[in-house]
Formats: C-alpha cells, sequence, structure tokens
C-alpha cells in the first residue's frame, strides 16, 4: 500500500463535512438534490467513520466490512448526542449548529485517527485500498483486501447504505404538507389562559381579552362577534372585523356589554374567516352568571 493512501479517507470524510455545512449555508442549494444526499451521508456516515478511524487505526483490527458497518450504527449515535449538547448551549438545535459541531467533530477524530497512525509502522497502519478492486495474482494484495466474506459483506452494506441515503433525500427533498390553522382564544387575569371573570353586572362594560394569531399562510379577513345566550334568549353585544396578515397576532381587550341577567348564561365568542360559512370558524366560550 502507497503511504499517500494513509491519510486520503480523513481528509475525504472531512472534506464532506466541511462541504454538507457550505451546501446547508448557501441558499442556492436549498432547491437543489444535492443537499439532501450531501446532508444524509455527513450525518449518517462521515461522523461515525471519523470516530471507528481513532479508536482502531490500525487495518488489522476491523475488517472493512464491519468498519463500513459499524461507521454507520455509531453515526446514529452520535449526531443525537452531539444535539443532545447542543440543546444546553445558546445555539439550540438547529441545522447550522449542528453541522458546525458535526464538522469540528469530526476534524478532533481525525487529528487523532492521523497522529495515532502517524505512530504505527506503515504497513500496519489502516488505509484505503483504492486499487483493490482491479484484478491482481498478487497474494499480499488479495490478502489485504480481506476475505471473500469481508468483501460480500462490503458490497451488502455499502448497497444498504445507498439505500438508505436515497429513502432519506427523497424523504427530504418532498415537499411537506403545511397545517394552515388560526389561533384563537382568551386571556384571563394577569394575561393567563384561565382565571376568567365569571360575574358581571347587566349594562356594565365587561372587559374581555380576545387573542387571533394567523397561521393561515395568507391574509385573512376574519369577524369576531360575541353574544350573550340563555335558554330562551340570545343576543349580539359586540362585534368586530378585522384583517391579520400571515404570522401575525392580533390582540385586544374588548368591553362587551351584557344585557341578559340571569345565571349560567353562555357568552359566545365567535369568529368567522372571509365570510366563507355559516358556522363559525373558531368559537370560545365562557359560562358566566349576569346579575340585574
Amino acid at each position: 500500500m502507497k503511504p499517500n493512501n494513509t491519510f486520503t479517507d480523513l481528509i475525504l470524510v472531512f472534506g464532506f463535512a466541511l462541504t454538507a455545512l457550505v451546501v446547508a449555508s448557501v441558499p442556492e442549494f436549498s432547491v437543489t438534490v444535492a443537499r439532501p444526499i450531501i446532508g444524509t451521508i455527513a450525518v449518517l456516515f462521515v461522523p461515525g467513520y471519523a470516530f471507528i478511524a481513532a479508536l482502531f487505526p490500525q487495518k488489522a483490527t476491523l475488517g472493512n466490512g464491519v468498519r463500513l458497518a459499524l461507521s454507520f450504527g455509531l453515526s446514529i449515535v452520535i449526531v443525537p448526542l452531539l444535539e443532545l449538547g447542543l440543546n444546553y448551549t445558546p445555539w439550540g438545535v438547529r441545522l447550522g449548529p449542528t453541522l458546525v459541531i458535526l464538522v469540528v467533530f469530526t476534524l478532533a477524530c481525525g487529528v487523532v485517527a492521523s497522529v495515532r497512525r502517524q505512530q504505527l509502522p506503515p504497513e500496519h497502519r489502516f488505509a484505503v485500498n483504492w486499487p483493490v478492486w482491479h484484478h491482481s495474482d498478487d497474494r499480499a494484495g488479495a490478502r489485504l483486501a480481506g476475505s471473500t466474506f469481508d468483501r460480500m459483506l462490503s458490497v451488502v452494506l455499502i448497497i444498504a447504505i445507498i439505500a438508505s441515503v436515497a429513502v432519506a433525500s427523497y424523504a427530504l427533498a418532498m415537499p411537506k404538507p403545511v397545517e394552515h390553522f388560526t389561533e384563537f382564544y382568551l386571556l384571563g387575569a394577569n394575561d393567563t389562559l384561565g382565571n376568567y371573570t365569571t360575574n358581571y353586572t347587566a349594562g356594565v362594560p365587561s372587559p374581555a381579552t380576545v387573542v387571533i394569531v394567523n397561521h393561515e399562510a395568507r391574509d385573512v379577513t376574519y369577524n369576531l362577534i360575541v353574544s350573550e345566550n340563555t335558554s330562551t334568549q340570545h343576543a349580539v353585544v359586540y362585534s368586530e372585523q378585522v384583517v391579520i396578515s400571515d404570522g401575525q397576532q392580533w390582540e385586544k381587550q374588548i368591553d362587551p356589554v351584557l344585557t341578559l341577567p340571569g345565571d349560567n348564561v353562555k357568552l359566545d365568542f365567535a369568529l368567522y374567516a372571509d365570510h366563507t360559512a355559516a358556522d363559525p370558524y373558531r368559537d370560545v366560550h365562557l359560562w358566566v352568571n349576569v346579575s340585574a
């Protein structure tokens, strides 16, 4: 084996991790198939391979097939552990910090692997034997290529990894359905959910804080209608129309005036969207007591 092959694999895996970081940082790559393919390989294979290289610098310690299998399996373990550590940092678990820490981890493992390989005699160092696929009658070359079982296992694992990458890339490349919805709720005392006022006086303004948050991916015209209902009577006590842009929150204290005295009066807050239906799009109600 040529000496200059000793560190080629380490250079390649670090280069791949760095490429994944660059591809994720460039907006132009977000719409291409390169980003999910490179990102998947960088996450599912590169950190595990670098870690195995640091642990086992000798070529005789692990067969090629076992080395590939451990690289794939350990990557699945290493990445969540790194993200768990990121969760306790100011950067949090996001794509950018995750790729940065993968690059740092891969580089650190690569440096350790390089130092440990350098301390071994050249003939004992692990290195990728690039010409191994060519036919050779040299017995030493055949031994370096590993046993027939190792070669078969390597082929099977490579096929499995390629299939996994293809499936993951397809899943990442396919657009995900986005749920469109509107948040609609009331705030009670101290602007919290709950602790709502339930005792009112007829003819006196009854403050209530209403919150609407638009997640419909478009601007929406909402109609807010507040009504009071008893077993025999119904009255609208407040109405307002408001246009809310996508992603925006509307919060307002309203002051409906209740007019129907009684116990267990249903104070109904109905929200209609774009006049598209007779029934409310969202509905919140409180059971209140109204004194005369």
